[in-house]
């Protein structure tokens, strides 16, 4: 029964989400105009998608309610057809803007979290390398041992 409700909360979501999705369908512009268009249309269509899940799924335990916004929220990110980078900045945006309305569920708010980390993973790999730092080399090794004579110990021995 509870898995019914589920499933039906996920569709009633994934419909309506293809109706604002048709009707709202921004115009075509050159430019970096146009990303930043995308972007705003993308989060629009998100925060629509979060309060039409939140509703369909209110009831449910938060676990399954969580479950229904985030498949919707992927589904209208699917739909999108935009770069993990664009993706991530229109998910930034409507967690934002539902949060400063006071329309963020906890459940929501999972949802977005696990959506986000899904985003970030496909955007690739940070760090060092990316920014022109280490290149590799040797790994560091352990520390010397304190007891001299070889093996183990600690460098950090109490005072006594």
């Amino acid at each position: 029964m509870l898995k019914a409700k589920f499933v039906a909360a996920a569709c009633r979501a994934v419909l309506t989400l293809g109706a604002v999705a048709v009707v709202a369908a921004p115009p075509v512009v050159a430019g970096a105009a146009v990303q930043q268009d995308a972007v705003s249309q993308l989060a629009t269509e998100i925060q629509a998608a979060i309060v039409s899940a939140q509703a369909a799924s209110a009831g449910l335990p938060a676990d399954d309610a969580a479950a229904a916004i985030e498949a919707a929220v992927q589904a209208v990110i699917a739909a999108s057809g935009l770069a993990p980078a664009q993706v991530s900045q229109a998910l930034t945006s409507a967690r934002a803007t539902l949060a400063a309305n006071g329309q963020l569920s906890p459940a929501a708010s999972s949802a977005v979290t696990s959506v986000q980390s899904i985003v970030n993973a496909a955007t690739g790999p940070s760090g060092a390398p990316a920014a022109g730092g280490g290149q590799g080399g040797a790994p560091i090794g352990a520390p010397a041992s304190a007891g001299g004579g070889g093996g183990g110990g600690s460098d950090y021995r109490p005072a006594t």
